[in-house]
């Protein structure tokens, strides 16, 4: 090999050592000093994530916005912003009022009918007791079973106070009848109004049929309260006469229903007494006087007595009820209160043809009277 050969080699090698010392150096500054440039993508990908500046932990990932949910599926919630949506939210409150109502009246009828029967069973008692007696016999004017009899009364007249507490509720639930079949009828005539979004409709069809279910509970609250109603009034009508009837029986000492509808039977059917002048009374002396001073008078149990003693002595005798007022002006008065007396007697098992009616003013009435005469 000649000198010339040996040094060409020894340049080309050097040439190449110096080009592996340069490729070192690249890699070493590369690795000490990142580029940051954000034109390459290989450089952004290369860089390691931001170190916390005290822990040297890695920062945390951005939190991700919450997802939109829809609103609530019972339609409670919903806020409207159309004009239909709008509808939707005050249609929504009046129903909620509407369904508190219900319910708060289905309560106090529960409660209405609790006590209706706790009375009616305390008054039938009260009954049962005192007819076992009578039908035995029992000394006149007993105070035990006087006692009773008050006792019953007091139930009865209890039962009476069922009677309008369930008048007065019936009145308020035939209202909310109506408030929400006037709000079934909004709600389904909203669905014809524009500027609605699907979901404005939604909401009105879920809010339809709560309404309508609602609207059946009351329905059926009403019916059930104008049934126990119509009883009641029957039960408290036919109990009355029967308190008249036992308070006759007290007062013999046995029972006394028989002898007023037999003596009464025995007058001729078909029969009409003349009608009597104020001139016909002027001497005789009526059988009972009604006096109508207070609010209440509690005339039944002595006139059924007295109706019973005169049928028992005369079974075709005739009954003039007359009408006394101190003045023309209390006439009215007068009359309403012969008629009252009237369906008294008539309950009590008397024919009304047996009965005639009269009026006729006097100076020394104080109040309006009720006179009955026997003939």
């Amino acid at each position: 090999m000649t000198f010339e050969r040996v040094a060409t080699n020894f340049r080309r090698g050097a040439v190449v050592a110096a080009l592996f010392a340069l490729g070192g150096c690249s890699f070493a500054s590369d690795a000490l000093f990142p580029s940051f440039n954000a034109d390459t993508p290989e450089s952004a990908a290369a860089a390691p994530p931001p170190a916390d500046a005290t822990m040297g932990a890695p920062a945390p990932a951005p939190v991700a916005a919450a997802p939109i949910t829809a609103p609530p599926s019972n339609g409670r919630g919903y806020n409207g912003t159309t004009v239909v949506g709008l509808r939707v939210t005050q249609f929504r409150g009046e129903y909620e009022q509407v369904k508190s109502n219900a319910a708060a009246r289905s309560s106090q009828f529960t409660n209405i009918r609790a006590q209706t029967v706790a009375n009616a069973g305390a008054y039938n008692a009260a009954v049962g007791v005192i007819r076992s007696r009578l039908q035995i016999g029992t000394t006149p004017g007993n105070p035990e079973l006087l006692a009773q009899w008050q006792e019953a009364q007091a139930r009865l007249t209890a039962s009476d106070s069922d009677l309008a507490n369930m008048n007065q509720l019936s009145s308020q639930v035939a209202a909310d009848a109506g408030s929400v079949a006037y709000l079934l009828d909004s709600v389904r005539s909203a669905f014809t109004l524009s500027g609605a979004v699907d979901e404005d409709h939604r909401q009105l069809r879920m809010l339809e049929d709560e309404i309508a279910q609602t609207n059946i509970t009351i329905d059926r609250l009403l019916q059930s309260l104008n049934t126990d109603i119509a009883r009641q009034q029957q039960f408290v009508t036919n109990e009355r006469n029967s308190l008249v009837e036992l308070a006759a029986g007290i007062n013999v000492g046995g029972m006394y229903q028989s002898g007023m509808a037999r003596s009464a039977s025995a007058a001729s059917p078909g029969r009409t007494a003349p009608v009597p002048s104020a001139a016909n009374f002027a001497d005789r002396k009526p059988l009972v006087v009604i006096r109508f001073d207070k609010a209440d008078v509690a005339y039944e149990p002595a006139l059924y007595q007295a109706l019973s003693r005169a049928l028992e002595r005369r079974p075709d005798a005739v009954f003039d009820l007359v009408a006394v007022s101190s003045s023309s002006a209390g006439s009215a008065a007068a009359r309403r209160n012969a008629e009252g007396v009237m369906r008294s007697m008539t309950n009590m098992g008397l024919p009304p043809d047996r009965v005639v009616m009269a009026t006729m003013s006097s100076a020394s009435a104080t109040s309006p009277e009720v006179h009955v005469y026997v003939r």
